[in-house]
């Protein structure tokens, strides 16, 4: 087995064409279907049903496909690695509740470094960031503690308290605290299966049940957050980034009887290749998320190990 062949394959699974596939990557047609079948005959497994009138990938095709899809990003990564004269390039990865709190006092502390440190930030959930984690294409990674990886020594986590919220015009006059029950009767913004927030929010308002009211999916806690604004309904968000909204009474926090956890951020890589600058980056991590917080106590909190 070879890269060319994970290469010919990962293109004829996003292309779906031999023809399109010798195209993209400069082969002709026999050449890739040989690069397929050699692989095919290496693996002893069909990765694709050659029976079906449209392009379909075999059991054994998704699992190679998710593996392909790994070793392409691991050698690009590589090869930029080796190519990039600039050493002083750290990338960061951050979910978007970093991006849009702390993470905005840790890019001044950077600015003001002594020397020419270039930092680039990638914002992306946790599956995005695992992806990327795999490929060795980040320096340091701040994902939920849903994200299943080990947090790094003596770290730290800032928590972001989620709460409902709403316009008030969509929640009407608020007398006691509401009951998960109460809150599946409203119109409700949920999150896409593949965040953190997902499957407490679906498990507190019951969603295998019928659903008595209107039902809307946002990809981000951004865009929920706007959607919210903009009145499509009720959403659990981490309360920090309205936190403006709600004191100028723009949406009203709804008091409810059962708590939704906290959501915990924390740093679960950092690259020890490159210790030096990635500890002092990391110290200024620490400083602005515990200076963000202590700015911000009402839905955040700073802890330490």
């Amino acid at each position: 087995m070879n890269f060319k062949q994970l290469e010919a394959f990962y293109w004829l699974t996003k292309l779906h064409s031999y023809q399109r596939v010798a195209d993209h990557i400069g082969l002709t047609q026999p050449a890739v279907s040989a690069r397929i079948s050699g692989l095919e005959e290496i693996l002893g497994a069909k990765l694709f049903d050659r029976d079906s009138k449209d392009f379909r990938l075999t059991e054994q095709g998704h699992e190679v496909t998710e593996y392909a899809e790994t070793f392409l990003n691991l050698r690009e990564a590589m090869t930029s690695r080796l190519k990039l004269r600039d050493k002083s390039r750290f990338t960061i990865g951050v979910v978007e509740m970093v991006a849009v709190t702390w993470g905005m006092t840790l890019r001044q502390k950077i600015a003001a470094m002594d020397g020419e440190v270039r930092v680039d930030y990638h914002c992306g959930s946790n599956f995005e960031q695992r992806h990327q984690l795999n490929s060795g294409a980040l320096d340091m990674s701040f994902v939920t503690g849903e994200a299943s990886l080990p947090q790094v020594g003596n770290s730290f986590s800032v928590h972001y308290n989620v709460g409902w919220v709403a316009r008030p015009d969509i929640v009407g006059e608020i007398n006691r605290p509401k009951t998960p029950e109460e809150i599946r009767e409203l119109p409700l913004v949920l999150y896409p299966r593949t965040s953190p927030l997902f499957a407490p929010v679906a498990d507190y308002v019951d969603e295998k049940r019928r659903r008595p009211n209107a039902r809307h999916t946002g990809n981000s806690a951004s865009t929920i957050a706007q959607m919210v604004r903009n009145g499509y309904g009720v959403a659990a968000v981490p309360l920090a980034p309205l936190e403006h909204d709600i004191r100028l009474g723009n949406l009203v926090e709804i008091p409810t009887t059962v708590q939704i956890a906290p959501l915990d951020i924390r740093c679960v890589h950092i690259n020890k290749a490159r210790k030096k600058l990635a500890d002092q980056i990391y110290e200024m991590s620490r400083d602005a998320a515990r200076e963000w917080c202590a700015a911000h106590p009402r839905y955040m909190s700073f802890h330490e190990d």
